[in-house]
């Protein structure tokens, strides 16, 4: 699987992760791009595209503050992230993301998770949940959920 792969694959669960921490009525276009990001695989350029869209969404997921182009459902035909982004947006995400990016230099996929590869854990029908989960090689799987209506620094 390519680095590009991993790293989408990493970003994606992470950002399904953080979806539940959002508004409801923010949730749907975030799950329509997540649908359409999957679909881009074809060429060099879309996978870069892909990886670019989802790395800014998980930069708005972690700030909690959903803003064009997620707000609305995907396009038919993507443009590039910098042609759909107001750089007043994008700054304002950065900004808001200073102090939540220090570990991502850190942060490196397990290799046991990585030889899965994101073509085993597509969207799947909520009755096929389990089945699209990463499984561990050694270990056990666990699912917990913590929410919270209050805002931490």
């Amino acid at each position: 699987m390519a680095a590009s792969d991993a790293n989408f694959f990493y970003n994606s669960m992470l950002a399904k992760a953080l979806v539940q921490l959002i508004p409801a009525q923010e949730k749907p276009p975030l799950r329509a791009w997540f649908d359409k990001l999957l679909t881009l695989s074809s060429t060099p350029k879309e996978v870069e595209m892909r990886d670019e869209f989802m790395w800014f969404m998980l930069m708005m997921l972690q700030c909690q503050k959903i803003r064009k182009p997620f707000n609305k459902p995907p396009p038919e035909q993507l443009e590039p992230l910098r042609d759909l982004v107001d750089p007043k947006v994008y700054e304002e995400i950065l900004v808001a993301n200073r102090g939540n990016t220090t570990w991502l230099d850190k942060v490196t996929l397990e290799p046991s998770l990585a030889d899965e590869g994101p073509e085993s854990f597509k969207a799947a029908a909520p009755s096929k949940f389990y089945d699209s989960q990463p499984f561990p090689h050694e270990g056990v799987v666990c699912y917990i959920a913590a929410f919270s209506d209050q805002s931490y620094p």
